[in-house]
């Protein structure tokens, strides 16, 4: 689901120690604004379960089904997903109400956590689908079940803030959308490249099927109040040394598939500036960039980008 920051506060946009790109429209997307804010809501009726022990017992008793998992490990594999994200991944084993009203009954025992997301000076005009993320009792119970699986401890949000909220929020949205689409072999979150845990890892990494074959995605998000130019600028750097060892960018755990860097950005503007400065047709290894705006206005397969020298050439993908 999309949403659009409509109404500017051109004052305060002035006053950003940073530059404001916008969409072919003149709008801010929701999930890269610089003035969100949020914080986690608790219900009126919280009895959070706070031990091993007590989760578990959770499942004893019968207070948890089978379903009830699912949804937890989707969540927890997701890190962080709004309420709509979370609806479209369970829309093959329960309705959109089914899934929101477990969502709610689970916020009572601590099992995940709800974010109220708005943007300053328009509380009442933008009103996102909410964020989820698991609570102690979730973590704990997932955890126990699925001890080899990252889960992020709730804890880490506290430090990580609002920005990993938009960054997650923002990244499930491509996840989710190549889910639905059956395209998506193998997503992994803060993949290891060549067995080098020392090695700048991408934000996620994908094995994706197309009608070429297989191809595994190193992809990343650009976040207008982070320095992505060079936080972009470090990787590729890395990953071409990678490259020239290699002949590929190995991901850990992953077929060896020929491999694609895809820049996940908010607006053409951003992509714009990424290549202006970075270049990205002179790396070894093909580097791509994954439109947000395009996706919402014309579809996945038609959302990205190859550099071609000074220009970005907009390329349809078969998948």
């Amino acid at each position: 689901m999309e949403v659009l920051a409509k109404e500017v506060d051109q004052v305060a946009f002035d006053n950003l120690d940073y530059p404001l790109f916008t969409t072919k429209k003149g709008e801010v997307p929701l999930w890269d604004h610089p003035f969100l804010k949020g914080s986690k809501v608790l219900p009126k009726k919280y009895y959070p379960y706070t031990t091993q022990e007590g989760v578990i017992d959770l499942i004893r008793r019968g207070r948890l089904d089978d379903t009830d998992l699912i949804l937890l490990k989707v969540l927890g594999d997701a890190i962080c997903a709004n309420e709509d994200q979370l609806r479209r991944y369970m829309q093959s084993i329960m309705s959109p109400s089914q899934t929101s009203k477990r969502l709610d009954r689970f916020r009572t025992s601590g099992l995940v956590d709800r974010w109220k997301i708005r943007i300053r000076g328009q509380e009442e005009t933008v009103k996102p689908p909410a964020p989820f993320t698991l609570g102690v009792a979730g973590f704990k119970l997932l955890k126990h079940y699925y001890n080899a699986d990252f889960f992020m401890n709730p804890n880490r949000w506290d430090d990580y803030g609002i920005g990993a909220i938009k960054r997650f929020t923002a990244m499930n949205e491509i996840r989710c959308i190549m889910t639905e689409k059956k395209i998506v072999n193998k997503w992994k979150w803060n993949a290891i490249i060549a067995n080098n845990q020392r090695l700048k890892f991408p934000l996620a990494a994908a094995e994706i099927r197309t009608s070429n074959g297989n191809v595994n995605f190193l992809i990343d998000r650009a976040q207008m109040n982070q320095n992505f130019i060079g936080y972009f600028k470090d990787k590729l750097n890395v990953w071409k040394s990678v490259f020239e060892k290699y002949g590929t960018i190995p991901v850990s755990e992953f077929p060896e598939n020929p491999a694609f860097v895809v820049i996940f950005t908010s607006t053409f503007s951003v992509a714009e500036h990424i290549h202006k400065e970075l270049m990205l047709d002179t790396y070894p290894f093909h580097v791509w960039l994954c439109v947000e705006e395009d996706l919402h206005q014309d579809g996945f397969n038609t959302a990205f980008y190859r550099p071609n020298k000074e220009n970005l050439k907009r390329i349809k993908l078969e998948f």
